[in-house]
């Protein structure tokens, strides 16, 4: 009786042990995936960051080019078909 009262301590023990190693490890593991998908998460924004800025600077210079004002005048005459005063039309027809 004595031996098998061992054996079963011994397995309550190591059952014990290996429960309170487990929930500490359980926690360090999500931390460490935390701590990995942070760092995948700010590289993925600092390249988002970049093309935005980008856009920004091609947004800029089209706001430029409008106040301008030469950007205005092409796109009346070439898609709306608009002229100038006393500006004479002349149509070509294609055969």
């Amino acid at each position: 009786m004595k031996r098998r009262r061992k054996r079963t301590s011994k397995r309550y023990k190591i059952i014990l042990v290996a429960a309170v190693l487990a929930v500490p490890l359980f926690y360090l593991g999500r931390r460490v995936y935390r701590f990995a998908d942070a760092i995948f998460e700010e590289k993925r924004l600092a390249k988002e960051k970049i093309i935005l800025r980008a856009e920004n600077d091609v947004l800029k210079q089209r706001i430029d080019e409008y106040k301008k004002g030469s950007l205005i005048e092409t796109k009346a005459r070439e898609d709306l078909g608009m002229i100038k005063k006393d500006e004479k039309i002349y149509l070509i027809h294609k055969k």
